[in-house]
């Protein structure tokens, strides 16, 4: 007889919350995605095809919605060896709340372990700690200005991860709603962060060193002049995860002395660089994938004098689910463990 499925351990935002907000385990994720993103150019990640829902090329989840930007993301995989493998649901964008969660099964047994109910919080740690890996291999040594395209969740997320990176506190912010941008730089401003506004996304081209995109965009925000645009300088794209979106202009991408991206695989079909390739303007071999650069550090920036332009295109990698559902669910089982000791 088969042996029955126990209740899986559940956790809510309220326990995830607490163990993620450890500055020692925001260290240490950005050091695991590093290691991460290694692993899976070293093919020891096995990675399922990805599952967009609700944006094109499939039917909105809602019609007649102004700015629609609704999508449910599905990934999942396993590292060859390791105990659990995870699936990851993930759902947020206009209109929309961010939702989701994250399923961590045992390799061993194929058995529900945990449920990790983390509303979303986990996907947007984990992109975050991916944009600073890249900023901390390609943005300028000296970085004066920082440029944030977007001011939804995932921007907080980007500015509070680079504390790690650089000492830099200035930011030059373009967002598509005024309101909302001030109140995002007056939630930010007690965190320590200063701020400048403009309506021209091209300015930060010419006034910052590292730029994030965290928009949602389907058409070129960033790159439509880029006369001026400093030489030295880095861009982390985060908003482009799904087919068909894209936040910079073509121009902008063929620019770029360097062009990163975290899987080759799905460069060609989500991303920064997916109509570049498709139309031929940028070849895939040319592209490198950001875990085999990690040991490389003669393409790195470590030099005040490197004026390259380059890019990081991040469409996200179900390894970095697998990296924080683990962290995050063994974080959860010390923490029960060091209160039952207390108790007895």
């Amino acid at each position: 007889m088969a042996s029955r499925q126990q209740i899986p351990k559940i956790y809510n935002l309220e326990q995830i919350e607490k163990v993620v907000a450890r500055k020692d385990f925001q260290n240490r994720l950005m050091e695991a995605i590093r290691d991460g993103f290694r692993s899976y150019s070293k093919g020891e990640f096995n990675a399922c095809p990805i599952q967009t829902m609700g944006a094109p090329p499939m039917a909105p989840f809602v019609s007649n919605v102004e700015n629609y930007a609704a999508q449910t993301c599905v990934k999942s995989g396993y590292v060859t060896g390791a105990s659990s493998y995870v699936v990851k649901v993930a759902s947020g964008g206009h209109p929309h709340q961010n939702s989701g969660l994250m399923q961590v099964y045992s390799q061993a047994t194929g058995k529900l372990e945990a449920l990790l109910l983390d509303e979303g919080i986990l996907t947007e740690l984990r992109t975050a700690a991916a944009g600073a890996v890249a900023a901390s291999m390609f943005a300028p040594r000296r970085i004066e200005q920082i440029g944030l395209l977007g001011s939804g969740i995932q921007a907080r997320y980007q500015l509070r991860f680079l504390t790690q990176v650089t000492p830099c506190r200035r930011v030059l912010v373009s967002g598509r709603t005024l309101s909302k941008t001030k109140d995002f730089a007056v939630e930010m401003s007690r965190e320590g962060w200063s701020f400048e506004y403009t309506d021209d996304p091209d300015e930060l081209l010419r006034s910052c060193d590292l730029i994030v995109t965290t928009t949602s965009a389907r058409e070129p925000v960033l790159g439509k002049n880029t006369a001026g645009r400093k030489k030295s300088q880095h861009i982390t794209c985060i908003g482009a995860d799904a087919p068909g979106k894209m936040e910079l202009d073509l121009k902008l991408v063929c620019e770029a002395d360097l062009l990163v991206a975290d899987c080759l695989m799905q460069t060609q079909e989500r991303g920064e660089y997916e109509m570049a390739i498709r139309d031929g303007l940028v070849q895939v071999n040319h592209v490198k994938e950001i875990g085999s650069l990690v040991d490389k550090k003669e393409l790195q920036r470590t030099t005040l004098y490197d004026e390259r332009l380059t890019i990081f295109d991040s469409s996200g990698v179900a390894i970095q689910d697998c990296i924080i559902a683990s962290m995050t669910f063994d974080a959860l089982t010390k923490t029960k463990e060091v209160k039952q000791k207390s108790k007895t």
